[in-house]
């Protein structure tokens, strides 16, 4: 930033004020620090470099910082923990991938993800040692690997994560291609349900799949998670 040293504060655009204050806290060598959403106001490219940036400095200083954001991203690439609030109450602590692989909640596994874990209505059809078998209209029978309060005929919640979702040669999970997303690396798939509700799967690679295309998908049930009536996680059997 070095360009913009004669210019004075009104001058400056909201990112560079925001460049601007980190540094200034960082020079203070204080042990602690608390970042405010400090880059909401920077474009993709120089949110991606500052991350890193500030990533580098949490390392060379050994300080502890606090980082206040809204950007689930933010949150997975620069926490050592994370402390998921919402409206002021605690969800659930602890490190990104604990955080990410088995939410506390429904909340918690809407708010990290992204594309963001999808959320299916099922009902439990039998209990046995090796788990909770759920269906439902949208999903065939698959017995998820998970304890909890449940009885047979009991409504609960399946989470799956979009990148755990693959084509699969039976049909738990089927339905008629809505929407296409080509990315390269992995290609984003809509799928209408026979309900009416969309589900996203990020499929490996560029997948050869066209609009309207009848797709079945399937996904490894301890991928899975269950949620019971209240949206809190039911653990998985040991």
């Amino acid at each position: 930033m070095e360009h913009l040293l004669q210019r004075k504060r009104a001058q400056l655009s909201g990112g560079q004020r925001q460049r601007v204050a980190i540094g200034r806290a960082i020079v203070r060598k204080r042990e602690v620090f608390l970042f405010d959403e400090p880059l909401s106001n920077l474009d993709a490219a120089l949110r991606l470099d500052m991350r890193m940036e500030l990533s580098k400095l949490h390392q060379d200083l050994g300080a502890t910082m606090i980082y206040v954001t809204h950007d689930q991203v933010e949150a997975m690439t620069l926490a050592d923990k994370i402390v998921v609030l919402n409206h002021g109450i605690v969800q659930q602590l602890g490190s990104p991938l604990d955080l990410y692989h088995r939410p506390a909640n429904l909340f918690v596994a809407g708010f990290l993800g992204s594309p963001k874990m999808n959320f299916l209505g099922v009902a439990v059809s039998a209990i046995g040692p090796e788990g909770i078998t759920v269906a439902s209209d949208e999903v065939a029978a698959i017995t998820i690997p998970a304890i909890g309060k449940a009885s047979v005929g009991d409504k609960l919640t399946l989470g799956i994560r979009p990148n755990y979702l693959a084509f699969a040669d039976t049909r738990p999970i089927h339905g008629k291609v809505g929407l296409v997303e080509r990315l390269g690396n992995e290609t984003i798939v809509s799928l209408n349900l026979p309900s009416g509700r969309n589900l996203i799967a990020a499929l490996d690679g560029d997948a050869n799949i066209a609009l309207g295309q009848d797709l079945a998908l399937g996904f490894t049930p301890d991928k899975a998670v269950l949620f019971d009536a209240a949206g809190d996680a039911m653990p998985l059997l040991t």
